[in-house]
């Protein structure tokens, strides 16, 4: 029996401003992004498609029926903030409208450097307005960014292989 994907300290996800190709990243494009995966909450990265249905049901027929149209990729992304007065890469990364790239790999150590024909996960985006989340008592501050889908990724079900 194969044993299930564990993702506790085995997700890395980086912003990438530039990738030549995204089907075939390079692991310097990689590198040279911003390391998100130690700022993030661990239920901070929320990646989810949907599937719009289009209705294809036929007057002779008593059940409605349904074809598969056009898909849509939901990006949101939960920071912990860093003090005032502190240095934040993350937000300095994910200001407001910046374009690029968010790049996931999982199932292999955080801690491992990107490297040749590891698969990861591309989506190309655009940053919305960081949204500092509700006070809480006994809580840190965290940030919940969403993103703009701004081309066609490549997701979990069709990863890209680092070159």
């Amino acid at each position: 029996m194969a044993a299930d994907m564990l993702l506790d300290g085995n997700v890395k996800v980086s912003w990438v401003p530039t990738i030549a190709s995204i089907a075939a990243p390079t692991a310097v494009e990689l590198t040279a992004g911003v390391s998100l995966e130690s700022r993030l909450t661990p239920d901070g990265l929320d990646i989810s498609f949907d599937t719009t249905m289009i209705d294809n049901s036929a007057l002779g027929s008593s059940y409605n029926t349904e074809a598969v149209g056009r898909s849509k990729v939901s990006i949101s992304l939960k920071y912990k903030a860093q003090a005032v007065g502190s240095t934040d890469p993350v937000a300095t990364a994910l200001v407001y409208q910046a374009v690029g790239y968010l790049v996931v790999r999982r199932g292999t150590p955080a801690t491992t450097a990107f490297a040749a024909s590891q698969k990861v996960e591309v989506y190309p985006a655009q940053v919305g307005r960081p949204n500092p989340d509700a006070v809480a008592p006994n809580a840190i501050q965290t940030v919940t960014v969403k993103m703009g889908s701004t081309g066609d990724p490549r997701g979990w079900d069709n990863p890209a292989a680092i070159a």
